[in-house]
């Protein structure tokens, strides 16, 4: 019975894996992944039969002949180099040539590919002076080290000597390394209790503070590092602690004192990709954009692999709104690292709010938070585009969930708070479910900040029709109405719930207020017959807060600016009604009520007409729309309807002319 026959791939992959795995180190760990996914080993540097914590992954090729004389080639898929360039640990490759009996080796990490391109396969050459067989691996530590140091800034790695150190400080790095940072914490901290003043573990212990986002700690033990060294490099590790505890937090001073520190590294003629790209995300974040881009675009010329300064130069596009040219970069970044979950997140954001393409945006969005759920720590409105995008799709329940995820962490935010109002009270008719939910959140948010429209919104989804219950509430939130009864109100035919709509742009009529005081109209109607009432001014301030938001709210319902004078115009033609309250009752000789009548149909209409000019002014301005001149904006008829209005209010109360 014939035997199988082992095919010769087979052989030639066992030689080549036992010709590496005899040049290791006997005491070093060769770790082969579960899956095949570009590494072929993990290698765990051990001294001294003592794990440190470095490693380096290996891929290996093996061919049975190169005809090169000087460099033996492999072919790796992009996908397996854009792995590569997202690892901490460099990649050793490796050609094993059967015929030759040898393997030669090369750093990915020293290659010069750029990996922005759409090519799919790249041939790289292995130099044959570069012997496995005479490779030095202390040498290799030493590359590791330096590797590891410029991954992670902290300058002291590539000093250690880990013969000479503790198993302590062994696993201090180890979980460092891993990204165990909490744990790395605790194991710093106890040795510097041994040794104050070892600068590696004050660096150490600084990164895993900043990597575990608590600034205020990092910054203290990289300054204490800085104080006992006199190292300017470690003033990078710094510079990017306060540069992310500024951006994080909204402190510009911090951000300033990180843009100093880049650019005088960059100034000393120190020009590698990262200070360019850490002094242009400190520009970006000042509001710098056209040097910010500079800087990113000089990172990339050195390193045009470098994804998230891709991703990071998008932003900026973004900000200056520059959107065909923010995709092109966020396509770079993932054709570099199609997981980059930063990438694929502000991708979908762009897709959604920019170009209305909300399925293909939410798939984005949530793909990235498969690959990163913490990235959402740092991008604080993240939950704000989910949602967005889910209520465009009109999948409510979730675009629920998703800005009460952002709500539970930052509750008082005010674009998650307005997003949720506008969510509730647009859709709350169509949908019961909602109606509850609405009520409970503007409760909430009127305990919160008194916010004026949860006030209306809470108003109109209960339908209140109780005027005196309306006035309570007014009274409670509001600087309206404190001195004003029911009674008074009726009295000038005022129906609060038609007034209610004021409640919308309130803190902007309240802003127009303190520029243009309602006592400046003061002079028109003092009169020696009678004495004005706080009543009267809080009436004409509700008739003017109405006319002021009805404007507001049709302009940006419609988009229509002519909407805005013929609003303010509807509006004001119910102030006459407060003449009511402004005339006092009592019995007047016949020539005061004409002094009076005379006295008010006069100065009334000026009022008028220049509270119309205030209002139309200041809101046309605020919107940045061109004011038509006053002659088409206030038409005769609409004035003399005034004048007759007010003749007709005064007389009402004076008595003097018939009705009829």
């Amino acid at each position: 019975m014939p035997k199988p026959i082992r095919h010769n791939n087979h052989v030639l992959e066992t030689e080549s894996n036992k010709f590496f795995s005899n040049q290791v180190p006997n005491e070093w760990i060769i770790d082969k992944p579960e899956h095949d996914y570009g590494i072929d080993y993990n290698v765990n540097i051990a001294i001294d039969n003592e794990v440190t914590g470095l490693s380096f992954s290996v891929q290996l090729k093996s061919k049975i002949q190169d005809k090169h004389p000087d460099f033996a080639t492999i072919t790796l898929k992009h996908s397996t180099l854009s792995l590569y360039n997202t690892m901490l640990a460099p990649v050793l490759l490796v050609a094993y040539i059967q015929e030759e009996k040898e393997a030669y080796w090369y750093w990915y990490n020293d290659l010069n590919i750029d990996l922005a391109t759409q090519q799919k396969t790249f041939k790289i050459k292995i130099p044959k002076t570069n012997k496995l067989s005479q490779i030095s691996w202390s040498t290799v530590v030493k590359y590791v080290q330096d590797i590891f140091s410029i991954k992670t800034l902290v300058d002291g790695i590539r000093f250690l000597e880990y013969n000479e150190i503790s198993n302590s400080e062994l696993l201090a790095w180890r979980y460092y390394y891993s990204g165990d940072y909490e744990n790395a914490i605790l194991y710093f901290k106890n040795l510097l209790r041994e040794n104050p003043q070892n600068i590696a573990i004050l660096e150490g212990l600084s990164q895993s503070q900043y990597q575990a986002f608590n600034y205020k700690e990092a910054l203290f033990n990289i300054n204490k590092a800085i104080e006992l060294s006199g190292k300017h490099n470690l003033n990078l590790t710094k510079a990017c602690i306060l540069a992310e505890d500024g951006i994080q937090n909204g402190i510009k001073g911090k951000i300033i004192e990180a843009r100093d520190i880049f650019k005088q590294f960059i100034d000393s003629g120190q020009s590698q990709a990262g200070y360019h790209y850490n002094y242009a995300n400190t520009l970006s974040k000042l509001g710098h954009y056209e040097e910010a881009i500079n800087h990113y675009q000089k990172c990339l010329k050195i390193d045009p692999n470098f994804a998230t300064a891709w991703k990071n130069l998008g932003q900026v596009y973004w900000d200056i709104q520059e959107h065909e040219k923010e995709l092109e970069c966020y396509n770079k970044a993932l054709v570099i690292n199609p997981k980059l979950p930063q990438a694929l997140f502000s991708k979908g954001v762009t897709l959604s709010r920019i170009y209305n393409q909300h399925e293909e945006a939410l798939t984005l969005m949530l793909e990235a938070l498969k690959y990163e759920e913490e990235m959402l720590h740092s991008y604080p409105y993240g939950y704000f585009g989910i949602a967005y995008a889910y209520e465009k799709l009109n999948k409510l329940r979730d675009s629920l969930i998703w800005i009460n995820k952002g709500l539970d962490l930052y509750p008082e935010d005010i674009y998650y708070l307005n997003f949720k109002s506008n969510l509730l009270i647009e859709h709350w008719k169509e949908n019961e479910w909602l109606k509850e939910e609405a009520i409970r959140f503007f409760k909430f948010r009127l305990e919160l900040e008194n916010d004026f429209k949860s006030l209306y919104a809470l108003m109109i989804i209960r339908d209140l029709d109780d005027e005196q219950e309306i006035l309570s509430l007014l009274k409670k939130h509001t600087t309206l109405l404190k001195e004003t009864s029911l009674d008074t109100l009726k009295k000038c035919g005022i129906k609060l719930k038609e007034h209610i709509i004021f409640l919308l742009h309130c803190n902007k009529y309240q802003d127009f207020r303190k520029d243009y005081s309602i006592h400046r109209y003061l002079d028109h109607l003092i009169s020696e017959l009678f004495v004005i009432s706080a009543e009267f001014w809080e009436i004409l301030d509700l008739i003017f807060a109405t006319s002021f938001s009805s404007a507001v709210f049709e302009y940006y319902k419609n988009k229509n600016s002519n909407i805005i004078a013929q609003k303010i115009l509807e509006g004001l033609m119910l102030s006459p009604n407060a003449i009511t309250e402004l005339i006092p009752d009592a019995d007047y000789r016949q020539e005061e009520a004409i002094s009076l009548m005379s006295h008010i149909y006069l100065g009334f209409p000026t009022i008028i007409v220049r509270e119309f000019g205030a209002q139309f002014g200041i809101i046309t301005g605020a919107l940045g729309l061109e004011k038509p001149s006053e002659a088409d904006s206030l038409p005769q008829p609409w004035y003399d309807d005034l004048c007759e209005k007010i003749l007709l209010t005064t007389n009402n109360k004076l008595k003097l002319l018939r009705e009829d």
